[in-house]
């Protein structure tokens, strides 16, 4: 836990609760957190490698604050093992009626279904997500700075937003894998630099829960200015960066099913060719007493115009089970049966061209939320 400041989140948690005393209710506070042990037999991604880790954990504080009976200001506090302590995500929410609202400040990215619930392990099925919402995929967003709206009508719910996009300090200390260079233990720090940058944002996202109870679908869709961080030829050309997410989820009673499909388009630079990738997921749990075993199927492209490299695509199968200790206590253990290694290449982690195809990687968690 090298990174993680717990004492600066239970500080302000604690100053926080005690100003709650005395707000009359107008204060809420609620945390959650995981802590998990990964292990890779091949490839090294996410913390997992041949030796096995338990220095993966998050820690997050959520507050709100009624300012009026129309305002309410939201934030998160979180920290992890490769993070400094941050706040995630702090705005201004002012509700015009039931139906409409407005929001303003550092917003969560309402992009497809994991991002409801990204950071709360609990609430999720399994304990790595899937790779549509890996971030070594380049395929979602933390959080956006701007302004945005939320109308219910009946069954749609539509939200749209504009701003910038947030873009999280990226840490340096793990070795960074390049391209061409393989792996650095002390890397410099403009090796933790992107190829390119994200600025202008505009985007939006409908959910359609059906008149079957449980089932909803869900379309979502954004647009950025990118402005390439690549020295030659290409330093300072901006373009506008594509991304859409379909996405479906059945969960009533013991059953839960979701799916989605991730599309994310860079186009040419200087008469280039572009990027496309892709990532799409099947996912299905069913709770048996306090037990609820799972399974996923995972596709994640990196580049559709190499298909057949194994640097550039992943294909994995994840089996596992949940056990549900408490209302606000689960412990799960899951196994992700791999092909190829798109994502770890993605990271930097692993150097293209210089991983193992076929590989295995073992995750065991443990999650909370009060």
């Amino acid at each position: 836990m090298k990174y993680i400041n717990i004492n600066k989140i239970i500080i302000l948690a604690g100053a926080l609760a005690m100003a709650g005393a005395h707000a009359d209710d107008r204060l809420s506070i609620n945390g959650f957190g995981y802590q998990d042990y990964r292990q890779a037999n091949a490839n090294q991604y996410s913390g997992a490698d041949s030796r096995g880790s338990w220095d993966n954990n998050f820690l997050g504080i959520v507050m709100s604050g009624k300012a009026s009976d129309r305002d309410t200001v939201w934030a998160q506090v979180q920290a992890n093992s490769t993070e400094q302590t941050r706040i995630t995500w702090m705005f201004l929410d002012h509700r015009f009626n039931d139906n409409l609202s407005a929001h303003v400040g550092r917003v969560k990215f309402p992009y497809g279904l994991y991002n409801e619930f990204i950071d709360n392990k609990t609430l999720q099925l399994s304990a790595i997500e899937p790779s549509a919402y890996s971030g070594a995929g380049d395929m979602v967003y933390d959080a956006y700075n701007g302004i945005g709206l939320d109308w219910t009508s009946g069954s749609l719910f539509t939200q749209i937003f504009a701003g910038n996009v947030y873009n999280p300090p990226v840490p340096t200390s793990p070795p960074v894998c390049s391209v061409v260079g393989g792996c650095t233990a002390n890397p410099p720090t403009a090796a933790s630099i992107p190829a390119h940058s994200d600025r202008r944002l505009i985007g939006g996202r409908i959910t359609w829960n059906t008149p079957q109870e449980g089932l909803r679908f869900m379309l979502s869709a954004n647009g950025t200015q990118g402005e390439s961080n690549v020295v030659s030829p290409t330093l300072g050309q901006l373009y506008m960066e594509e991304r859409a997410m379909l996405s479906a989820d059945y969960d009533i009673d013991n059953l839960d099913i979701k799916s989605e499909f991730n599309y994310h388009k860079i186009p040419a630079f200087s008469g280039g060719t572009g990027v496309i990738s892709s990532a799409w997921y099947v996912q299905g749990g069913y709770k048996i007493g306090l037990w609820t075993p799972y399974a996923r199927y995972d596709n994640f492209k990196a580049d559709n115009r190499y298909a057949s490299d194994p640097s550039y695509y992943q294909k994995e199968w994840v089996l596992g089970v949940n056990y549900k200790i408490s209302d606000n206590l689960n412990a799960r253990i899951e196994d992700h049966f791999i092909h190829g290694y798109g994502l770890p290449v993605g990271a930097q982690e692993t150097p293209l061209n210089g991983g193992k195809t076929n590989w295995n990687m073992l995750a065991a968690q443990v999650n909370f939320m009060f």
